[in-house]
């Protein structure tokens, strides 16, 4: 179930006075966790929820293991590690098996590709992958205990997260907001579970419902995605706010599922980890991605960069290191070329990165004063655009054209259609008057804490009054739900 779908609507609102009918039993909650997120994957394909507790099994055996070998070897340093690895290979060998599974069918010959069946790509498999080997690195480490295998299919399946995550870990996560509390302290608290401020999760799921359906969805909908198809039909100016506009398109779609994941869960007595952070006013490519996608880009420091050698054995190797990290995240991605030449291409915007820090004697000299900040702002966004049209284009060739109707457009014009002024000015002044929107955000959810619950329902009504109306047409589907 699509979380903007009327099918989940009617589900939560069946589902959470149930699940607060037991709101002093956490064994009977975790039960009705459970069986909505188990269920759901039934409900879509049989098979997904068949495969997920299958995996779950094994991942469950592997940490059992991993915790033997270190009970009988409490002193041995790397006791458990061989489970470890084996852990880790069948993670990510069962997440190649499917998700990269037509990838390597086109190198096979015609004969045997056409004798092998087609493989469907379980739902949310490339996110309870990346969980469960965070959770068996956390028992590795001796960060956490075991969880038993109904509280890992739990964690596994957890609803709000089973789709586009955010990717939560099993135990404390450190970002640039904070350390966050894992899966594994908030499954087995025995103190009750309560809602999470009522005000603050009802504005996000809001939040979310305004950015993915009415922002993102018109802005795909009546300008990117007609500009993309046929970019050579469009004169210039209007392909590069259309190449601006898929950067504001998938931070709305993605942090709008974000809100709504995190809303959600809070609704449910849980906090997930923020995946958010206003990137697009980062002032370098570094601290975009200490903004962006945090859960992603965090669980690739941590567990790919990090074992690598991170920066702990010299600035050239740490630049390897660097690439071969963004490359692999790019990978995560999907199998096209295009997500590893994204990738790549952001691995060497940080090594260039680094090597000016190195060469003009410190890390964010160009942002000490607001001239430099701001010019660092307009670069940061407008590699981080660009480069998304190869992760965009479904082929190189693809991405070409977008780049042709830019600088070699038979269709240019001196002055831009007034459709396109005002996109862009709109997008400009949204940039500007971010903080602003914010203090707005902020403002309603005070709004809605000093207010009697039993009024919520007239503001709450207004602004789903606003989607409808301004919303476009048909359930949309979230971007990131295909990766």
């Amino acid at each position: 179930m699509q979380f903007l779908s009327i099918e989940f609507a009617v589900f939560f609102l069946v589902f959470f006075p149930i699940y607060w009918l037991f709101g002093n039993s956490r064994h009977i909650q975790n039960i009705l966790l459970l069986a909505a997120g188990v269920g759901s994957l039934f409900v879509i394909n049989e098979m997904f929820a068949v495969i997920l507790a299958v995996y779950t099994l094994l991942i469950y055996a592997i940490a059992i293991n991993i915790y033997t070998d270190q009970r009988r070897s409490p002193d041995k340093e790397k006791a458990g590690k061989g489970w470890l690895i084996v852990g880790i290979v069948f993670g990510i060998g069962q997440l190649a098996f499917f998700k990269y599974s037509d990838f390597f069918r086109l190198a096979m010959p015609e004969s045997i590709r056409d004798s092998m069946a087609d493989l469907i790509m379980p739902l949310g498999i490339s996110y309870y992958t990346f969980q469960s080997l965070a959770y068996l690195n956390a028992v590795y480490k001796r960060r956490i205990h075991l969880l038993r295998w109904n509280e890992l299919l739990l964690y596994l399946s957890f609803f709000p997260t089973l789709t586009s995550g955010p990717i939560w870990r099993a135990d404390t996560m450190k970002t640039i907001a904070g350390e966050h509390a894992g899966a594994y302290e908030q499954l087995r608290s025995v103190k009750p579970r309560q809602i999470i401020r009522p005000a603050l999760a009802i504005s996000l799921i809001l939040l979310g419902i305004v950015k993915k359906w009415c922002l993102a969805g018109n802005l795909g909908d009546s300008f990117v995605d007609p500009i993309f198809e046929n970019p050579l039909q469009y004169d210039c100016f209007s392909v590069l706010l259309a190449v601006y506009g898929y950067s504001v398109q998938l931070f709305l779609d993605f942090s709008g599922y974000t809100d709504l994941a995190i809303g959600i869960a809070m609704l449910l007595g849980f906090q997930l980890p923020p995946n958010f952070m206003q990137p697009f006013l980062a002032h370098n490519l570094r601290e975009f991605w200490a903004r962006w996608h945090i859960s992603l880009s965090t669980w690739v420091r941590d567990y790919i960069y990090i074992p690598l050698g991170g920066n702990r054995k010299g600035f050239f190797r740490m630049q390897l290191n660097l690439l071969v990290a963004m490359a692999l995240s790019g990978i995560w991605h999907g199998a096209g070329l295009t997500y590893l030449i994204w990738g790549l291409l952001h691995g060497l915007g940080l090594v260039l990165l680094n090597f000016g820090d190195r060469i003009f004697g410190g890390k964010n000299r160009l942002a000490q004063n607001i001239y430099g900040r701001y010019l660092g702002i307009f670069s940061t966004i407008t590699f981080v655009s660009f480069v998304f049209i190869v992760f965009r284009a479904p082929s190189l060739s693809d991405a070409a054209l977008v780049l042709e109707g830019i600088f070699h457009n038979p269709n240019s014009i001196l002055i831009p259609p007034l459709s396109v002024a005002l996109c862009a000015a709109a997008m400009i002044l949204a940039l500007i008057g971010y903080r602003e929107l914010l203090h707005i955000f902020d403002g309603f959810v005070h709004f809605l804490e000093r207010t009697k619950v039993e009024y919520w329902v007239l503001p709450i009504t207004l602004v789903l009054l606003f989607v409808i109306v301004v919303a476009p047409s048909g359930v949309p589907g979230f971007i990131y739900a295909s990766f």
